[in-house]
């Protein structure tokens, strides 16, 4: 799992560089619960992302997948 933006700040001794490797307690877990695993408000993320595919709160993970949540981006 990667964070990308000022997320990263928010996870104590977080790699910028090779992200972190999470193991959830139980299979077929969501990014909800990926989100509460990390303490992570689902109102401050922007975009999340699975091997490449835009995902949604309540979307299933899957084992070994790569995941990227960003920070939401503003700008005029």
């Amino acid at each position: 799992m990667k964070l990308y933006g000022t997320l990263g700040r928010s996870l104590a001794g977080y790699d910028h560089l090779n992200g972190l490797e999470i193991v959830l307690p139980r299979e077929e877990a969501s990014i909800s619960e990926l989100l509460d695993h990390l303490n992570l408000d689902p109102e401050r993320l922007g975009m999340i992302y699975m091997d490449g595919k835009p995902l949604n709160i309540s979307s299933k993970l899957e084992n070994g997948a790569q995941i990227k949540i960003f920070q939401p981006i503003a700008g005029g």
